[in-house]
C-alpha cells in the first residue's frame, strides 16, 4: 500500500459518492487484483455520471490508475453501459496505452451498477453474503469517487459534485454543485417545478428517499440527483404509505407467484435472495422459511422486486428492508456460500426502459442538459456527516473567516470518517450540531 497515496485521500475527504458514503482511504487500504470503476449510473433519469465521463474521463482514469498503484493491482477497468457512447469513447481513448487498464461494456439494464452485477460481468466472481468484494480480490469505486480520487493527488479535497435535478420542472439539468448547496437553490436553477404538491426523491428514484420538507436538504458528497415527482404519483405512494397498510394490502393479495424472486438481480446470481420468502414469513406468520437469514441479507435494495416484480402493486423490497434490518440488529449472518449463476441470468435482466414504463417516469424520462455556467449559490450548509463513520468535529467558530478548499470539520481521533471542507469562500455563520453554515464572501 502507499501510504502517501491513502494519507492524501484521507484529507481530501474522499468517500464512496455512487453509495453510502463509506470513506475511501479505508477502503482502499488493502491489496487487491482488480479495481473496477462503476461507470453504469444504473439508477433512471440520473445524468450526473455521464456528463462528468464525458468532460472528466481523463481524470477518472487518472483516480483509477491512482487506487491500482495504491492497491497493487494488476488489473482496471471502466465499467460503463454501452449507450453512452460518448462517454465510451472518451473513457476509451484515456484508457489508450495505459496499461492493463479497459473498458468493459454494459448492456443497458437495471441494476447494472449493483457492485455485485459489475464484479460478475468483469471477473465472473461472486462473493458470499456477507462478505466484501475484496474477498474476491475486487475493489469497485464510482466514477465520481474515482474523479476525486485523482484531484487528491494534487492536494484538492471534495468540495463539489454533480447532481442531476429533474422530473417534474420546467428546465431538467445536470450542474457541478458546491457541496452544501440548497436543494432549492437547485430548483430554482432547474427553472422551478411544474406542479403545485410535489416530492422531492433525493438520489435516483429506485434507491432515493422520499421528502416533502427541501428547506432542510442539501447537496453531500453522496448527492447525484433530485427528482421532482407529484405527491400522487405511484412512485412516491409506494415510498411514503404506511408500512402497516401494505402489510394488510399484502396479507390479502401476495399470492406468492414467485415472479419478485424470478426478477431479484441478487437471486440470480445463485446469493440466496428470495423475496416471495419473505412475504410469506409475513403474511402467512411462517418465520421458518427464513432460518438462515439468506433471503434477505444478500438484497442490495434496487427496489426491481417491487417496481417490476410484483403484478399486484405491493412492495417486497420495503419488507425486505426491514426484515434484513432486524436480522442484522440481531447479529444474524449467512453461512452459505454462493449457489451456481442461474443459466438464463441473461434472459432475466430487465431493461432500462422497462423499468422506466413500470414506475410511470415515461414523461421525465427526457434529455437533461449540462449547465457549466450559472450563479454559484451566496451560502451552503457543510453537513458534518456526509460518510459512514461517526460525524466530523468542527474545527471552526461562528465567525471565522474561511477559504474555500478548508477543512472545516475533522474526523474524531480513531474514529471512521472523512474530513469535510469548506465548498466556498466567507464567513462561518452558524456551528450548529449537524452542520456548519457558511455565507460567501
Amino acid at each position: 500500500m502507499n501510504e502517501l497515496v491513502l494519507e492524501k485521500i484521507k484529507q481530501a475527504g474522499v468517500v464512496g459518492a455512487g453509495g453510502a458514503g463509506f470513506p475511501t482511504h479505508v477502503k482502499i487500504a488493502c491489496e487487491a487484483e482488480y479495481v473496477i470503476v462503476n461507470c453504469a449510473e444504473c439508477e433512471p433519469l440520473i445524468k450526473s455520471d455521464k456528463y462528468l465521463m464525458e468532460r472528466h474521463g481523463q481524470t477518472i482514469v487518472e483516480g483509477l490508475r491512482a487506487v491500482m498503484d495504491c492497491t497493487g493491482a494488476k488489473q482496471g477497468a471502466l465499467a460503463v453501459k454501452y449507450k453512452n457512447k460518448e462517454a465510451v469513447g472518451v473513457l476509451e481513448r484515456a484508457a489508450a496505452g495505459k496499461d492493463h487498464v479497459s473498458v468493459h461494456l454494459l448492456e443497458n439494464y437495471y441494476p447494472a451498477g449493483d457492485e455485485q452485477q459489475i464484479i460478475y460481468e468483469v471477473t465472473k466472481r461472486t462473493i458470499p453474503v456477507g462478505k466484501l468484494p475484496i474477498e474476491a480480490g475486487c475493489i469497485v469505486i464510482n466514477a465520481q469517487t474515482a474523479y476525486h480520487v485523482a484531484e487528491a493527488m494534487e492536494s484538492m479535497p471534495v468540495i463539489r459534485r454533480n447532481v442531476t435535478v429533474t422530473g417534474a420542472v420546467h428546465s431538467p439539468l445536470t450542474v457541478t454543485a458546491p457541496i452544501g448547496t440548497s436543494v432549492a437553490y437547485l430548483l430554482e436553477l432547474a427553472g422551478g417545478v411544474s406542479c403545485e404538491d410535489y416530492t422531492v426523491m433525493i438520489g435516483g428514484p429506485l434507491m432515493g428517499r422520499a421528502t416533502k420538507d427541501i428547506t432542510s436538504e442539501f447537496v453531500t458528497k453522496t448527492t447525484n440527483g433530485v427528482i421532482v415527482l407529484p405527491s400522487d404519483h405511484e412512485l412516491v405512494r409506494k415510498k411514503t404509505s404506511s408500512l402497516d397498510r401494505e402489510l394488510k394490502i399484502a396479507k390479502a393479495a401476495c399470492c406468492q407467484c414467485n415472479y419478485c424472486t424470478l426478477v431479484c438481480p441478487r437471486s440470480n446470481l445463485g446469493l440466496g435472495v428470495q423475496p416471495h420468502k419473505v412475504m410469506q414469513a409475513l403474511t402467512f406468520g411462517s418465520a421458518g422459511v427464513l432460518a438462515d437469514g439468506n433471503a434477505a441479507l444478500g438484497c442490495c435494495n434496487c427496489g426491481l422486486c417491487t417496481y417490476v416484480g410484483c403484478n399486484m402493486g405491493l412492495s417486497p423490497s420495503r419488507f425486505i428492508s426491514r426484515m434484513r434490518t432486524e436480522l442484522l440488529a440481531k447479529k444474524v449472518k449467512s453461512s452459505r456460500e454462493p449457489e451456481p449463476v442461474n443459466l438464463f441470468r441473461e434472459d432475466t435482466k430487465v431493461p432500462s426502459k422497462r423499468v422506466i414504463q413500470r414506475m410511470g417516469l415515461e414523461e421525465y424520462d427526457r434529455e437533461v442538459s449540462y449547465v457549466d455556467s450559472y450563479d454559484a449559490p451566496r451560502a451552503v450548509r457543510i453537513m458534518l456527516k456526509q460518510h459512514i463513520g461517526a460525524p466530523c468535529e468542527p474545527v471552526v467558530s461562528e465567525g471565522d473567516a474561511v477559504s474555500e478548499g478548508q477543512c472545516v470539520g475533522q474526523i474524531p481521533d480513531g474514529a471512521l470518517g472523512a474530513p469535510v471542507h469548506a465548498s466556498l469562500s466567507g464567513r462561518v455563520v452558524t456551528v450548529g450540531k449537524d452542520y456548519i453554515d457558511i455565507m460567501g464572501a
